[in-house]
C-alpha cells in the first residue's frame, strides 16, 4: 500500500521547488541588447531574471578601439534583480559588454551583447 507514497512525494517535491534550480539570466538592459543610442548614458543596468550577489558579479564594457568604458558592478536600492555600471563617455562606436553574474542561490551565469552609439 505505501509503493504509491514515494513517487507522490518525488512529484510534489519537484513541483514546489522550482526556485532550487533557478540562475540569474539576464532579461533586459538599458542601453537595450543591440539597440543605437544617441548618446551614451551615465551607467548601464542590467536587470536579471533573479536576485544577485552584486560583489560577486562582474561587467566589463569596452568601448571604441577596445578602451576601457565601464566601471565596477553597484547594487541598485530596491532592485535586488539589477546592477548599475557607470560609464565613461568615448565617444560614438560599438561598447561590448561581458557579464558574469552569481545569483543569491550562488549560480553562475554569463554572456555578452553590443550596443551603438550613434552621437557625441
Amino acid at each position: 500500500m505505501r509503493f504509491w507514497l514515494a513517487p507522490l512525494v518525488l512529484a510534489f517535491g519537484l513541483l514546489t521547488a522550482p526556485h532550487a534550480f533557478a540562475h540569474a539570466f539576464l532579461k533586459h538592459a538599458e542601453p537595450a541588447v543591440g539597440s543605437a543610442v544617441a548618446i551614451l548614458p551615465g551607467a548601464l543596468v542590467l536587470t536579471f531574471t533573479e536576485s544577485l550577489e552584486v560583489p560577486f558579479c562582474k561587467v566589463k564594457v569596452t568601448g571604441p578601439n577596445g578602451a576601457t568604458a565601464g566601471d565596477a558592478p553597484q547594487t541598485v536600492p530596491g532592485h535586488p534583480d539589477e546592477i548599475a555600471i557607470p560609464l565613461t563617455r568615448l565617444g560614438p562606436g560599438t561598447y561590448k559588454v561581458i557579464w558574469h553574474a552569481v545569483s543569491v542561490d550562488t549560480h553562475h551565469t554569463q554572456g555578452q551583447f553590443s550596443f551603438t552609439v550613434t552621437g557625441g
